[in-house]
C-alpha cells in the first residue's frame, strides 16, 4: 500500500527539485512553462513520485514497477524531445519549446 505524502512534504520537495528542471530546459535549449500553475503542478508531481517512487518519474505516466521500462519515464522522459518538436511542449506541459 502507497501512503499519500503530505504537502507539507511534496512542497518541501518540489522547491529541492525546482532548480535542477530551469537548469535541465536551459541545457535542452527548453523553456519552463511560463504559467506558473501549470509549472507548480507538474513539478509538484514530480516530487510527489520522488517521494512514493525514489525517483522524479514524469508526472503524468505511471511507473509499472519494470526498472527497465521505467527508466524511460524519469523526467525529462524520451518522448519530451519529440512532443516539444512537434507539439511545442512536453505531455505534462513543463518543458515547453523556447520561444
Amino acid at each position: 500500500m502507497t501512503i499519500k505524502p503530505a504537502r507539507e512534504e511534496i512542497l518541501e520537495v518540489a522547491a529541492q527539485i525546482r532548480p535542477s528542471i530551469f537548469k535541465i530546459a536551459e541545457k535542452k535549449g527548453w523553456a519552463v512553462n511560463e504559467n506558473k500553475d501549470i509549472a507548480d503542478s507538474a513539478i509538484e508531481g514530480l516530487a510527489r513520485n520522488k517521494i512514493i517512487h525514489g525517483k522524479r518519474f514524469c508526472p503524468c505516466r505511471i511507473p509499472s514497477g519494470d526498472e527497465e521500462a521505467d527508466k524511460n519515464y524519469l523526467c525529462p522522459c524520451r518522448d519530451a524531445l519529440a512532443d516539444i518538436e512537434t507539439a511545442g511542449h512536453c505531455h505534462c506541459y513543463l518543458y515547453t519549446k523556447k520561444q
